[in-house]
């Protein structure tokens, strides 16, 4: 979403300003100190309809009721159907509830919402099941991105390029992340965008403890500071964990009783930082068709940053008994390396030492932060074949309104909850979230993952067996026959879609 980061900035501060004083007119009981004190919200205007103007037009389907179906409790923010329609209490859940009541009464429409199974692996078979018997009830169907990627090549899914109503170059459609994970973007099977509250939440980020950083080093405000001036960089990550590192407990070895720079979480941890680094690990030919790029300079200079991480001066901490965010919140590691999720989960939220987030690092100073777990976390909407297309209008005004109210509701409350969480109400971790929410972004070699297993790549070459970064070139090339006979097969199926 990098072509409206400067927008997307200020409407937000406008819609927090907004919800913050609507839902309490006051702030948790907080310290802030130093210059990271939250702007005052007086001066700032308020919001109005002009300031997200849309170009939905005047519509009316008559009380035609669209039906939804979704994975587990995902796409309701963690709600399950008694929680949906009523006043519950939580703020995600009433702005959710928002969303849905603007829609309905906009489009002159009724949604329905099933939820399917609540594993994942077990969904996405249900999905493709139903479509396959011709027997789907559904209009729409959310489904987590990279299955969508996968059953899109059985013909299962509509193209929805030019479906009626969306505006895709709007900010609350997440083009860079569809662009990104797309063959060619002149075909398209999924959507995603505000409307969907689990790509949102799966977005990466560095999760750090202020109190270790101020203990080992001079002001955690520097950490904001290399954010801003783009020099954080793992280089710049690394150094900080190999210097924080303490054996505490003076048992002369490496363990639970000690301070580390991270936890490692083996495939959670390696995948999402390898999708994060700025590196696409892809090219595109002159058809605009990707060519895969896994194996390149950058490619082993990060392979080598990775094994550091992993392996080398007790840089990280890894233990399969062990949750990583309690060890975090314990305050036993500098950093935690997950998702937005993560940041705002009761755990962490009840952790004794301040904490703030930020973008994950880069691979070299200057380059863009790219937010990219949501990827895997994240659902994203397709249309099933057996819609018929006498229904796609109204599917098309459907997900543009359910995105475009969920922009102007449910990402500002999202933003209040993660906002007011202990030490994060300050204007630089704002700041910070403004940079993760604005890079929502994929590679495609993620997207892909389930159908050719290219996304755990960096892990299969090293997280399981501790492989040198030596050996990545004699490991791509006794990967590379099998992965380039499933890539043409990808590309010769996506040929054969209509």
């Amino acid at each position: 979403m990098k072509h409206c980061i400067r927008t997307v900035s200020c409407i937000f501060a406008l819609l927090l300003t907004a919800s913050l004083t609507a839902a309490c007119g006051s702030s948790d009981n907080h310290t802030v100190t130093d210059d990271t004190t939250a702007a005052p919200v007086s001066d700032t205007p308020a919001i109005t309809e002009d300031v997200i103007r849309d170009n939905l037009p005047d519509l009316d389907f008559g009380g035609e009721t669209v039906s939804i179906l979704h994975f587990g409790l995902e796409q309701m923010g963690g709600h399950d159907s008694s929680d949906w329609y009523g006043d519950s209490g939580d703020i995600i859940a009433d702005a959710l509830y928002t969303r849905d009541m603007t829609t309905e009464e906009r489009l002159g429409i009724k949604l329905s919402y099933a939820m399917g199974s609540d594993d994942w692996g077990t969904y996405p078979g249900e999905v493709s099941k139903m479509i396959a018997a011709g027997d789907c009830p559904y209009d729409i169907i959310f489904l987590e991105t990279s299955q969508c990627f996968r059953l899109c090549l059985d013909g299962y899914f509509r193209e929805v390029s030019d479906l009626a109503y969306i505006d895709i170059e709007q900010p609350w459609w997440y083009k860079a992340f569809m662009d990104g994970g797309a063959i060619t973007t002149d075909k398209r099977y999924f959507l995603t965008g505000a409307f969907s509250v689990s790509t949102l939440e799966g977005g990466s980020c560095t999760i750090f403890n202020k109190k270790i950083y101020n203990n080992y080093f001079e002001d955690y405000n520097e950490l904001y500071d290399m954010v801003e001036n783009h020099t954080w960089t793992y280089d710049r990550f690394i150094t900080l964990c190999r210097d924080v590192y303490q054996d505490l407990n003076g048992s002369g070895m490496a363990d639970d009783g000690d301070l580390y720079g991270l936890f490692n979480r083996g495939q959670q941890t390696i995948n999402y930082v390898s999708m994060s680094t700025g590196l696409s690990y892809l090219k595109r030919d002159a058809d605009g068709l990707p060519v895969l790029d896994i194996y390149n300079e950058d490619s082993v200079r990060w392979a080598e940053k990775l094994y550091t991480i992993l392996y080398e001066d007790n840089i990280s901490y890894t233990d399969k008994n062990i949750d990583g965010m309690e060890h975090f919140a314990d305050g036993k590691s500098l950093f935690f390396l997950g998702w937005l999720s993560e940041y705002t989960d009761e755990i962490i939220r009840n952790m004794e030492d301040p904490y703030g987030v930020l973008p994950m690092p880069v691979l070299d100073e200057g380059m863009e932060y790219m937010s990219a777990a949501g990827t895997v976390n994240g659902q994203s909407a397709v249309i099933p074949v057996t819609t018929d297309a006498s229904r796609l209008e109204l599917c098309g005004a459907t997900l543009e309104s359910l995105s475009i109210e969920a922009y102007r509701t449910v990402i500002p409350a999202w933003y209040e909850v993660a906002l007011k969480s202990k030490y994060a109400d300050t204007q630089r971790d704002s700041d910070m979230i403004d940079i993760i929410y604005n890079t929502i972004d994929t590679s495609f070699i993620m997207i892909a993952d389930k159908l050719l297993g290219t996304g755990s790549f960096f892990y299969n070459m090293m997280g399981s067996t501790e492989r040198k970064p030596g050996e990545f070139a004699s490991f791509y090339e006794k990967q590379s026959a099998s992965i380039e006979k499933k890539w043409d097969a990808m590309l010769e199926s996506f040929a054969a879609l209509e």
